[in-house]
């Protein structure tokens, strides 16, 4: 008898297919047939994230007279080395720069406050599991798959009176929704792993809040509900292997994986990747990005390739007064520019924009 399918259902493969049941296939169930491994996209909000992440979930091990006294900077760039370059999805070192300096200032405004020095506690497990159905449950026995609620709580501060508050570092621009699971996951788990009461539930926005903001989720058996109706949705998908897109041409949630199978791609060597391959892929924007950040173009050079991009030369030269001749050598030296400053793979991909037009 063939063993037991376990569906992890996280708030995260919720997410995933609710965008795009295809965008699901790819990141929980499509596995790299040269490895084995699921496969990850890395990029810098990604990066940023988990470098913020771990700068501060590592402190809960710490009693809070020592962690006030750790310079969460210090861990910080410690933490981000490990997501420089291409392991971060970063292909400009300018816009590395920048999301490196919004994550310092994230944990340097949790250093201000009195956060780290208040009374907190750790679950029994990183990632505590609920099973989503008893075997009573009265979908078919014959099913193969078993479903298991699954997440790792950032933080569980303890409350003067004993109780928990639970708490989830945002490290991006937007809001959670008021539907979001998020804050019910975390506290379903924590209720089956810690003893104390629940009182509170927040999030944390590191951008731009100094403390928690309460974000009440009301009755938790309605919550677990819906997690429940949608584990079934994503269990049926499974079992009819019915994972389309919601658009005939790829969406914008999963038409990135095209990437890795196409050839705009890297694998990297990333940090925590718990056994998944995780690929850097090389976006047309953040390409042209670079070229314009950087300095190994100059400016007339810049308006020419960025101009280039949407008009001939012929209707460049007349604009910028260039003779045919001096023309050709400003192109000349762009193209050598550009391949000394590019990696094999964008340098493919900015001729493959450029070839579009005959004349460059």
């Amino acid at each position: 008898m063939p063993s037991k399918k376990t569906l992890w259902i996280s708030h995260s493969a919720i997410s995933s297919f609710a965008k795009c049941p295809h965008l699901y296939y790819l990141e929980y169930e499509y596995r790299n047939p040269q490895t084995g491994n699921r496969i990850q996209i890395t990029n810098p909000y990604f990066a940023l994230g988990l470098s913020v992440h771990e700068t501060l979930e590592g402190l809960l091990s710490v009693s809070p007279k020592k962690r006030t006294q750790i310079s969460l900077k210090d861990r910080f760039s410690q933490v981000f080395e490990n997501y420089r370059g291409l392991k971060g999805g970063f292909i400009s070192q300018k816009k590395e720069e920048k999301f490196y300096k919004r994550g310092l200032d994230m944990v340097e405004r949790v250093e201000r406050s009195t956060f780290l020095s208040r009374p907190s506690m750790e679950l029994n497990s990183n990632f505590p599991t609920v099973n989503l159905f008893e075997k009573k449950h009265d979908f078919s026995k014959k099913s193969e798959i078993d479903m298991k609620l699954v997440g790792s709580v950032d933080w569980i501060e303890v409350l003067p009176d004993g109780g928990a508050h639970i708490i989830d570092f945002k490290t991006g621009n937007n809001k959670e929704k008021n539907n979001s699971l998020q804050l019910p996951i975390y506290t379903i788990l924590a209720q089956k792993n810690i003893k104390e009461a629940i009182r509170k539930t927040s999030y944390w926005y590191l951008e731009h809040d100094d403390s928690p903001m309460e974000h009440k989720i009301g009755d938790i058996d309605y919550w677990m509900a819906v997690i429940k109706e949608k584990a079934m949705a994503i269990k049926e998908a499974v079992e009819k292997k019915d994972f389309s897109c919601n658009y005939p041409r790829r969406c914008f949630a999963c038409g990135d994986y095209d990437k890795i199978f196409n050839g705009d791609a890297e694998k990297v060597e990333a940090e925590n990747s718990r056994g998944k391959d995780v690929f850097c892929i090389f976006k047309e924007e953040d390409i042209i990005e670079k070229i314009m950040e950087n300095d190994f173009l100059d400016e007339r050079e810049k308006k020419i390739f960025s101009d280039r991009l949407e008009r001939t030369m012929s209707e460049i030269n007349t604009e910028m007064r260039l003779t045919e001749e001096k023309s050709k050598k400003i192109v000349e030296e762009i193209k050598e520019k550009l391949k000394n400053n590019l990696r094999q793979k964008e340098l493919k991909i900015v001729v493959r924009l450029l070839s579009k037009r005959a004349d460059f």
